[in-house]
């Protein structure tokens, strides 16, 4: 990821998690140490993982990180830690790689500002406040079974902050979709979704601009997206909204073997 002005700025990357710990709730949560505990059941790793952003000084890592491992085990979860290029403590990646801990999906922090952001024109989107059927299917992956979709679901109905949802449709079936969050200023774009069948139309940068639209529309002065580094269209997507890199993050999860050892 290049480099930004904003990488070294924790206040930044605070505000963002924060924000994004609205836009995509855990069930519930738990503090050690400093670090925020977050479990969902499964389903998606953010609401399934450590929020390591702050550690309390002079305490035991080795200690924290064994009752974090008690704690996700209790629910049937493996052990998950999300990292930020400013996490806490910071030797805390090579700790966890020393104990087994695998590095999973880097995520970039993208940032633009959505007044720069002109809304589509052309295909019909429609803005919905609740996750209906066409909400899902145009969020959701058909090949997700019952409780995947069920948990998704569940998910978007623990948000508390204002929120649309976009549906693109090719004449009556939706066919792309996402969802923004709005956290006062501060506004997130999530699970932007193309159907196979009509990728490559650039649907998914008429939802961008059009949740952009809603979230200029309510308020936010900023934008951020989350795109996993290897997704290329996704990251050319943030590109063409004027979207600047932040930060990174990426898991750091237990792996079975390990955990048993």
């Amino acid at each position: 990821m290049a480099e930004s002005t904003q990488m070294s700025d924790i206040a930044l990357i605070q505000r963002v998690e924060a924000a994004a710990l609205w836009a995509w709730p855990p069930q519930e949560t738990a503090r050690d140490e400093g670090w925020l505990l977050r479990a969902a059941g499964g389903h998606t790793r953010r609401a399934n993982s450590v929020q390591a952003l702050v550690f309390a000084s002079g305490a035991d890592v080795e200690r924290a990180i064994g009752r974090v491992e008690s704690w996700y085990a209790k629910r049937g979860l493996p052990s998950c830690f999300q990292l930020t290029d400013r996490h806490a403590p910071a030797a805390l990646d090579r700790v966890l790689e020393q104990r087994g801990y695998a590095r999973l999906t880097p995520v970039a922090v993208l940032l633009c500002d959505p007044a720069g952001i002109e809304p589509p024109k052309g295909p019909r989107i429609e803005i919905d406040t609740r996750p209906t059927p066409q909400v899902m299917n145009a969020v959701c992956d058909p090949h997700w079974d019952a409780a995947a979709r069920r948990a998704r679901a569940e998910l978007f109905a623990r948000i508390r902050r204002p929120l649309a949802f976009a549906v693109l449709f090719e004449g009556v079936q939706p066919v792309a979709g996402g969802l923004c969050v709005l956290d006062r200023e501060l506004a997130g774009i999530f699970t932007l979704r193309t159907a196979v069948h009509a990728r490559g139309k650039g649907h998914g940068r008429a939802v961008a601009r059009r949740l952009a639209a809603w979230a200029r529309g309510t308020g936010a002065r900023q934008l951020y997206l989350q795109v996993e580094e290897g997704n290329t269209a996704s990251l050319a997507l943030a590109a063409s909204l004027g979207a600047q890199p932040a930060y990174g993050y990426w898991y750091r999860e237990l792996d079975a073997q390990a955990a048993n050892a």
